[in-house]
């Protein structure tokens, strides 16, 4: 499945944004990097991306924080880029927390790349508004 669509990770641990990009890249998406929400916001500004896979627990800013900050970014275009927030925290209040923040999906950080491409996939494709970053 080459999509060869850039996709933005943020997590402020190293490995998981390798091991996310890595997994992303063997789907066919070009990955991005970004190492906090700062630097999320803005490469978010600068760029164009088809989705975001946010880590919920970040320092400085969480994923909650920094998806709030894009949601009010898109109220000028009228545009919303699909948002997946991933978290080692399985308990209801975080996951909550992600989609009162505007994340449009959360997942286990250790979910199988089925389950990824499954809720990925169509947030991209049934979006014609999407292409906004």
């Amino acid at each position: 499945m080459p999509y060869s669509l850039p996709v933005l990770i943020v997590d402020d641990t190293e490995i998981c944004r390798m091991g996310t990009g890595l997994l992303l890249e063997s789907l066919g998406f070009k990955c991005h990097l970004a190492q906090n929400g700062f630097d999320a916001l803005a490469r978010f500004k600068a760029g164009r991306y088809r989705a975001v896979i946010m880590d919920y627990d970040m320092h400085g800013m969480t994923g909650a924080e920094c998806v709030r900050e894009i949601r009010k970014l898109e109220e000028s275009t009228g545009s919303r880029l699909p948002v997946i927030g991933m978290t080692s925290h399985n308990h209801p209040s975080v996951i909550r927390k992600c989609l009162e923040s505007g994340m449009d999906a959360v997942l286990p950080k250790d979910c199988p790349k089925e389950d990824l491409l499954d809720i990925l996939e169509p947030l991209i494709f049934t979006r014609s508004d999407n292409s906004t970053g």
